[in-house]
């Protein structure tokens, strides 16, 4: 749901709709990833146990090192759909993007898992459910453009950053999850603010149109920073330690009816057609087959424990 709710955000603040005009995608990244990052900071010295310092000096280099993966794969993803975006129609965009649902069940295969026929029923109806919501001119413009071809390669690497962070996370403990997404936004930030560099805004500039936001646009990117960012990766990753990424996957596949929930509500949008509706309606379905997929799992696993004991 949040995460529908940040494609609006991001709209208003890099569209003409933006009282000081539209804002540098590289720009928007590096203020809500690093808002983030400091949110996160102050959240992990607070939770930060004490007496086992020898326990966080042991895994230290395994937060390093999977943070820092897990920031290149995000900031890759983040780049090249922006890019992409200024190359491709949104609903082009949006289509190509939910190949992420059919990939991350693709890259479980790598590792030997066996994908239920429920997920992959699910991912079918969430291919189909995208088709529908997005319009039949989204099918007929997509893979026809360069902007296409990075849309593509971007909802690749989302795929790999979803399938890298369930293996990655599962190796790190609990009370380190905030840390290591803290170090994972900070480095996105560093890289998006470095691309804003490299176009050609010098430091001084940076800080001058940051200076002459407007509230409302400082609201929209603390919300971003705080809630669609802070709080979402970190409740994704905290989730991955129990939940395949492929069923996750699956449940995200409901972010484009909450984005068009929230796009009525702040932008006074509405969904073209009753085949948008239909649309919806498929992946509300997956959605909740994906729900299903997971409480399966558990209840055989913990049927097999009970024959194990």
């Amino acid at each position: 749901m949040l995460f529908g709710s940040n494609q609006v955000l991001i709209k208003t603040l890099e569209t003409e709709d933006a009282n000081t005009g539209a804002m540098d995608s590289f720009l928007c990244m590096s203020l809500r990833f690093g808002i983030a990052a400091i949110a996160m900071f102050f959240v992990a010295m607070s939770q930060r146990p004490r007496g086992v310092a020898s326990t966080n000096a042991q895994n230290e280099g395994c937060i390093l090192a999977c943070g820092a993966e897990l920031a290149v794969w995000l900031f890759l993803a983040f780049m090249l759909q922006a890019v992409g975006l200024q190359y491709t129609t949104a609903s082009s965009g949006a289509l190509l993007g939910s190949l992420t649902i059919v990939l991350v069940p693709l890259l479980s295969l790598l590792d030997g898992r066996r994908i239920s026929q429920l997920t992959w029923g699910s991912v079918g109806l969430a291919t189909m459910g995208t088709a529908l919501f997005v319009g039949p001119n989204a099918l007929q413009g997509a893979f026809c453009s360069f902007g296409d071809v990075l849309e593509l390669g971007s909802a690749a690497l989302f795929a790999v950053q979803m399938w890298r962070c369930e293996k990655l996370i599962r190796q790190v403990p609990e009370h380190q999850v905030v840390g290591l997404t803290c170090f994972q936004l900070a480095l996105v930030a560093g890289f998006s603010l470095m691309c804003v560099l490299a176009e050609g805004t010098s430091m001084p500039g940076v800080l001058e149109t940051v200076a002459q936001l407007a509230p409302g646009e400082w609201m929209s990117v603390v919300t971003m920073g705080l809630v669609t960012t802070a709080f979402c990766l970190w409740a994704e990753s905290f989730a991955l330690q129990n939940v395949d990424a492929s069923v996750a996957a699956l449940i995200y596949a409901c972010e484009p009816i909450w984005g068009a929930i929230f796009a009525y509500l702040w932008r006074g949008e509405t969904l073209e057609g009753p085949c948008a509706m239909c649309g919806a309606g498929l992946l509300l379905l997956a959605s909740m087959a994906g729900v299903m997929a997971s409480q399966t799992k558990a209840s055989e696993t913990f049927t097999l424990d009970r024959r194990g004991a």
